[in-house]
C-alpha cells in the first residue's frame, strides 16, 4: 500500500511539473511566471514585496500552516476572486490552471507541514 501510494505520489508530481495535458503551462512553471513575484521562490513569501504592500510576510506565506489547513475550494476562491492584497487571477488563468497551482504548492509544503 505504501509503494502504491509512493507511486501515485511520483506520478502526480510529474504531472504537475510536466504540465499533463499537451499544450498545458506545468504548475511550476506558471508558479515561476505568475506567483513567485510574491510568493517567492520557495513558496514562504517575498519580504520585499511584503513591505512593499505592507503586510506581514507570513500572509504571503503558501506553505504556512495556516494556508495548508485551507481546502482547496477555499484557496482556489482566494487565487480567482482575489482577498484583501492577493489579486483576482479570473480571467488571467483557468480554473484548470488555478487547481493545478493549488496542487502544486500542496506538493512543496514540507512533509511535517502536510502531517500538521
Amino acid at each position: 500500500m505504501k509503494n502504491s501510494f509512493r507511486k501515485l505520489t511520483l506520478l502526480a508530481v510529474s504531472l504537475l511539473t510536466t504540465g499533463g495535458a499537451l499544450g498545458a503551462t506545468p504548475p511550476a512553471q506558471l508558479y515561476a511566471q505568475k506567483c513567485a513575484a510574491c510568493h517567492g521562490k520557495d513558496l514562504k513569501g517575498n519580504p520585499a514585496m511584503a513591505k512593499m504592500f505592507k503586510v506581514e510576510p507570513r500572509a504571503m506565506d503558501l506553505v504556512s500552516k495556516e494556508t495548508l489547513a485551507k481546502k482547496d475550494a477555499e484557496l482556489i476562491e482566494i487565487t480567482t476572486k482575489g482577498k484583501n492584497k492577493m489579486p483576482a487571477q479570473e480571467g488571467k488563468l483557468t480554473a484548470d490552471d488555478i487547481a493545478g497551482l493549488i496542487a502544486y504548492i500542496r506538493t512543496q509544503a514540507a512533509p511535517e507541514e502536510k502531517t500538521k
